[in-house]
């Protein structure tokens, strides 16, 4: 008991590094946040209009989403580097103001230069356009205008800008990008409100319609939820006695035949077989409508229960069924293994010696000490039939946290994505730990203890 309650203290230390990889993945990605979340609402093409409009709009929105603070406790970088790096919005502006402090070296320099340049593109109105124009330009960064700015015709407009440049060019000092620096940001950083929001449950809003991202997960949770449990049990319930007289009737017709078709189902796409049953079963042209087509089924207010699971029922067969057969087929493959092996040990023959019949030989010792497998299964299992369920849902147009996860990673929205793939985590711990509590519950004899199972 000891041990499970120490396996079970693991857990927040697993969610954590969890969080840890997710929060790092969602910073790493390509793209920016701000921007896509304006475009969502549909202010980056009424805003574009207005450079600075957009620029203000920007930063009052990096702000929101806290992506004006440091992203974590610590930051590593080299002295060419300010300390508020982060500060600078929007995402452009900071590559540029870090390509040029990489370069030359010199933070004060650069600085100049930036502050030059973005005082002449979006604080200057009444200077001339071209001016204006050509600011904006070299604040993309690696803009073909960087190199050429001495050589560009003296606008009065770029007098400051040409002089800061000329200064950071001339006064380079390369040798600060070797000094490593250490940044102690506090806890007030991204990954902290991040982290305590996650805690709270909350787990920010998706960039696509604004939603609370908890929200979205609660209403695809129950769906899934029910799609993978009925997996999962009809996944045990036909693979047991399946691998059990695979093993007891090894090498007659029965074994060779169900040893053909586990193969089968254990490499035959589920994916490709959910495509066809969904184009020939659900659709009118083939003539076998026989199942609804989409969807989880709409109920009408008042009806029983029994027509409920009718409704729910006709909408599941076929995605529960694409789930259930390549599982089964593993589960059966390693339980046949399993049973064949303790078939072959001395205590099958003392107790056939016994007199106990082949059935109670078969189920009473057997599958006792064949079982384990069945239990280390079980923690790979719940986790990879989630993650089938995403091609699945998506297939039969199922509204589960598998679709959810298809559509929010083709938009790109972060928030949802990190939370689900948190939510498998869990759902791969728990299914670890609940192997332990197996092997316990099938021999008790067994010893849990720092040197594992004895």
């Amino acid at each position: 008991m000891g041990y499970l309650l120490r396996r079970l203290i693991y857990l927040p230390l697993s969610l954590l590094l969890l969080s840890l990889l997710c929060f790092a993945l969602s910073r790493a990605t390509p793209g920016d946040p701000v921007e896509q979340r304006m475009s969502a609402e549909g202010e980056r093409g009424v805003l574009s209009q207005d450079p600075s409009a957009y620029l203000a709009r920007y930063r009052r929105l990096a702000a929101e989403m806290h992506y004006d603070l440091p992203p974590f406790y610590l930051t590593l970088t080299n002295a060419s580097l300010p300390d508020t790096l982060y500060r600078i919005a929007p995402r452009s502006h900071r590559q540029l103001v870090r390509r040029l402090a990489t370069r030359y070296g010199s933070w004060p320099n650069v600085q100049n230069y930036y502050r030059a340049v973005e005082q002449l593109a979006y604080h200057r109105p009444l200077a001339a356009e071209a001016g204006i124009t050509l600011a904006r330009r070299l604040l993309l960064d690696r803009s073909p205008e960087q190199e050429r700015l001495l050589e560009i015709p003296a606008y009065p407009e770029l007098t400051a800008v040409r002089e800061a440049y000329a200064s950071m060019v001339s006064n380079p000092q390369p040798g600060r990008v070797l000094l490593p620096r250490l940044i102690w940001n506090g806890t007030d950083n991204q990954y902290h409100r991040y982290l305590a929001g996650m805690l709270r449950g909350d787990f920010g809003v998706s960039y696509t319609d604004r939603r609370s991202v908890a929200g979205k997960i609660a209403r695809a949770l129950p769906r899934t939820a029910l799609l993978n449990g009925v997996a999962l049990f009809l996944v045990y319930l036909l693979a047991v006695p399946l691998g059990m007289y695979m093993a007891r009737y090894a090498g007659s017709l029965f074994d060779r035949w169900a040893t053909l078709l586990t193969f089968l189902g254990f490499g035959i796409p589920s994916f490709w077989v959910a495509t066809l049953l969904a184009n020939f079963f659900t659709t009118p042209a083939f003539g076998m409508d026989y199942f609804p087509s989409m969807g989880f089924g709409d109920v009408p207010p008042g009806v029983g229960w029994w027509e409920e699971v009718q409704v729910r029922a006709s909408h599941l067969i076929l995605p529960v069924a694409c789930l259930t057969y390549p599982a089964l087929a593993y589960v059966a493959r390693h339980l046949r293994a399993a049973a064949l092996l303790q078939l072959r040990q001395p205590y099958v023959n003392t107790a056939r010696m016994k007199g106990l019949s082949e059935s109670q030989v078969l189920w009473r010792h057997v599958f006792r000490n064949a079982a384990f497998p069945l239990v280390t299964l079980l923690g790979g299992l719940l986790p990879g039939l989630l993650a089938g369920s995403v091609l699945i849902e998506q297939i039969f147009n199922l509204p589960g946290m598998g679709r959810l996860l298809f559509t929010s990673a083709l938009a790109r929205d972060w928030p949802v994505v990190t939370a689900l793939v948190l939510l498998n985590g869990l759902v791969t711990v728990i299914g670890l730990w609940l192997a332990d509590v197996g092997y316990v519950l099938l021999d008790p004899r067994l010893r849990l203890g720092k040197r594992g199972l004895q």
